[in-house]
């Protein structure tokens, strides 16, 4: 896609939202040059796929180095100074807002700018921000770029605050794998191919499994086709083949197997025993209580 620029405060909204975007701007393959410069509106910029080397610019009188092949989230409120001394080439995606919304977007920003890694989240929001360039002068299309922006903002913090804090977010790739299996764990899932998807290797997904649970991703799906054929034969009355495909186990003899091995017993006497225990709180429920004779 080539440079565009867009200035959203000359096209009508629909929506009465106090928060509004006066433009949006994708430059890829940006150098930026500022000689002296000074901003007279709120910047929000977005940087992805830096160029080799070291960026060197002078903001409000200090210097400031940009490296490393992650993307960054910079604000630069209205009346930044800056002066470009080595520029390096990205791709920037940048928003201008007015300069009073400065305090409430930083509120909203915690820990606050800087680096953070791509998620599926993130990619998502940039497809469609670039879908609506492609109707700009719809009616809504601006109303939905001021919504897109503030989502943007909201996954970037949230990838900024796991990278920075949150050892769970180290690898947000494992965990949307993990979540992915949790939600399609009653399918036929080959994780070869859940790799490929993911744009991560084999071996690095077993390395980085292990850095974040306990369990195996065997044992991870194991336990969630348990849990739903517990559910299941607690809930209904279906058949142990149903239920052996309805969780996941396709095989009702392989289902028998693992259930009898995780639970100590077999699903159809699972199944007995909470009839049994139904009867027995059924019976002392409905017993009728012993009269003491004085």
């Amino acid at each position: 896609m080539p440079d565009r620029i867009f200035y959203l405060n000359e096209l009508p909204r629909l929506l009465n939202r106090p928060f509004r975007l006066r433009s949006i701007s994708w430059m890829p393959d940006h150098l930026s040059r500022n000689r002296n410069s000074i901003l007279n509106l709120l910047h929000i910029c977005c940087s992805f796929h830096p160029g080799p080397g070291v960026g060197r610019s002078v903001i409000n009188g200090v210097l400031r180095e940009f490296s490393g092949p992650q993307p960054v989230l910079s604000i630069l409120p209205a009346g930044t100074r800056i002066d470009t001394i080595v520029a390096r080439k990205h791709d920037e995606l940048m928003f201008t807002v007015d300069p009073e919304y400065f305090e409430p977007l930083m509120n909203m920003i915690h820990p606050g700018p800087g680096r953070f890694q791509m998620t599926r989240h993130i990619d998502g929001i940039l497809r469609e921000i670039f879908a609506e360039m492609e109707l700009i002068y719809l009616p809504g299309t601006a109303d939905r770029m001021d919504g897109l922006f503030l989502r943007l903002l909201e996954e970037i913090t949230l990838a900024i605050a796991g990278r920075t804090g949150m050892k769970k977010s180290r690898y947000p790739e494992i965990y949307e794998i993990a979540s992915y299996l949790g939600a399609h764990y009653m399918e036929n899932i080959s994780l070869e191919e859940v790799c490929r998807n993911y744009s991560v290797s084999p071996r690095t997904f077993y390395r980085r499994w292990r850095e974040c649970f306990q369990q195996s991703p065997a044992e991870f799906l194991l336990e969630k086709r348990i849990v739903c054929a517990e559910h299941l034969l607690s809930s209904t009355d279906l058949g142990i083949q149903t239920i052996a495909v309805k969780s996941g186990f396709g095989n009702p003899l392989y289902f028998s197997q693992c259930f009898r091995r995780l639970r100590g017993m077999t699903p159809s006497r699972y199944r007995s025993s909470l009839v049994d225990i139904s009867r027995i709180s059924i019976l002392r429920a409905t017993a009728r209580p012993e009269i003491a004779i004085p």
